[in-house]
């Protein structure tokens, strides 16, 4: 794969969460919790010393280092209660790491594969860095679903007129598994999207993210699936 030495991941952890208890922490297959199962996907792309997890948590940390990654310590302000910005995480952690260029890796959304990472950073360099056609990245999947705001349909009409599915506009759902983008423009705009984002598309399995404990169940349900599609 081209241009890995100008790319670093970053895995971005708090271990408190609101509404599972150290989500990060939770068992996830036989083997590991979900913060190892991501990590070991990410080993299979990429070299480790390439990774970085970045946390304020001695026991994040006691993980990226018997995993081999390496560990940025994130201050308490960036990691704790949400007292800062999203715009000061990202920068926050950006700013720290020497690098060209960046994927933002999430731990929540465990069922994108290895194969899929790999695919994303090649795309990454070949629609936004060599052709310049896009200005960073993110995985989406479209949605083909009927919408509602509070009043009224939003994608679709809810009258005799009644669209079918396939002709629903397509509409991308972020699904928080991967962002890329450049730490230059990341900085100096506060975002890790610019705005000629390319949307990397997954499939449902690959989107489920854990946000709520069912999330959790469910995608501990689908590992079966998730093997059988490596």
């Amino acid at each position: 794969m081209n241009n890995l030495d100008d790319l670093t991941v970053l895995v971005p952890v708090r271990e408190d969460s609101t509404r599972i208890p150290k989500k990060v922490l939770q068992k996830f297959s036989s083997e590991y919790n979900l913060l190892e199962w991501k990590l070991n996907q990410l080993l299979d792309v990429i070299d480790q010393n390439k990774i970085i997890v970045s946390s304020n948590s001695k026991n994040i940390e006691s993980i990226a280092k018997n995993m081999g990654v390496g560990y940025h310590n994130r201050s308490d302000y960036l990691s704790e209660g949400h007292q800062a910005t999203f715009s000061e995480v990202i920068t926050g952690i950006v700013n720290d790491i020497e690098t060209k260029h960046f994927a933002w890796v999430t731990v929540v959304v465990p069922l994108m594969n290895p194969n899929e990472y790999r695919d994303a950073f090649e795309t990454y360099f070949e629609k936004v860095v060599d052709s310049k056609k896009f200005d960073s990245l993110f995985s989406a999947n479209i949605l083909k679903d009927y919408l509602w705001d509070e009043d009224k349909p939003i994608n679709y009409r809810a009258d005799k007129y009644h669209t079918i599915s396939q002709n629903l506009p397509k509409i991308y759902r972020v699904t928080n598994g991967l962002y890329m983008r450049d730490r230059k423009s990341t900085i100096d705009e506060g975002y890790f999207l610019g705005n000629s984002p390319y949307k990397f598309l997954v499939d449902k399995i690959s989107a489920v993210d854990i946000d709520e404990y069912e999330d959790l169940i469910i995608a501990k349900s689908m590992i079966n699936v998730y093997e059988d599609r490596l």
